[in-house]
């Protein structure tokens, strides 16, 4: 099993629509191509870091995944509405094995 997280920080006096957002591209993923995608906002520590969470199976299949989405139009429109969300450079990936 592999789970994979994005990581961003909202922007200051952008953290109402930073959450929208999210919460709107979290549930337009899950439609279109199926799976759980789901996403947080942490309770403590950096102030208003949302986090996504997606299992896999393997890394072949997130690979695949990523492939998918990254040549995706439509999800490129999506990121663009988010440019002035979030802080710029606040965005990591996370792949992470079970033990």
């Amino acid at each position: 099993m592999v789970r994979w997280t994005r990581t961003g920080r909202a922007a200051q006096g952008k953290v109402p629509q930073a959450i929208q957002w999210a919460k709107e591209l979290t549930e337009w993923l899950n439609k279109k191509y199926g799976g759980h995608l789901s996403v947080y906002m942490d309770c403590f520590g950096e102030y208003a870091t949302i986090r996504w969470f997606r299992d896999y199976e393997s890394l072949a299949d997130l690979e695949k995944a990523v492939e998918k989405i990254i040549t995706d139009k439509e999800y490129w429109q999506w990121a663009g509405k988010a440019t002035d969300l979030f802080i710029e450079g606040s965005f990591t990936d996370t792949a992470m094995a079970s033990l």
